[in-house]
């Protein structure tokens, strides 16, 4: 374990190697497989997880294109650093909707190639799956911004629909055996 303190300087020191680090310097150890734990030095607070999102920016600023204003926006507002929440920004900032409804397409469409499924059926499916319910509030066709973020009870509902749908085929399945 790579035990890195950061004194209030903002300076980072690496105890094991007995040296300053950087940044880029924590990256190369994440990057090589190496286990990093960086403690606040004046309060021994973990500050690992807070360090290692400074390293995914510093990373992404220098070769790719910035994080949309839109994700760094929605993670703001929604404070705290649950996984929920993350989960949440980035399948609005990305466009989730719209990658669902592809997806939905594309197994569809798979099930009406492989002969599993009718053409009439997979437009019924396409049809119950792709229910306006899922897609209320949402911009024609899924604009990654401006995307009414779904509740809770929505993806329940979605996932039960899909649990229905993979029931069906399985059902479908053991019927052509």
């Amino acid at each position: 374990m790579n035990l890195i303190k950061k004194y209030a300087n903002r300076k980072l020191y690496h105890t094991n190697q007995k040296q300053y680090i950087t940044l880029d310097g924590i990256a190369r150890l994440v990057q090589d497989g190496e286990a990093v734990r960086i403690l606040d030095n004046e309060t021994g607070d973990d500050i690992t997880s807070s360090i290692l999102a400074q390293v995914v920016l510093q990373a992404r600023g220098r070769s790719a294109p910035q994080l949309p204003t839109t994700l760094l926006t929605g993670m703001i507002q929604l404070g705290g650093d649950t996984l929920a929440n993350l989960r949440r920004t980035l399948f609005d900032s990305l466009g989730g909707i719209y990658l669902i409804e592809t997806e939905i397409g594309r197994r569809v469409d798979s099930l009406v190639g492989e002969e599993k499924i009718s053409a009439d059926e997979a437009v019924r499916w396409r049809q119950l799956l792709l229910s306006s319910m899922f897609t209320e509030g949402a911009p024609n066709h899924m604009s990654t911004q401006n995307v009414d973020m779904p509740s809770r009870n929505d993806v329940v509902r979605l996932h039960s629909q899909v649990d229905a749908l993979a029931s069906i085929v399985e059902q479908l399945l053991k019927k052509e055996s």
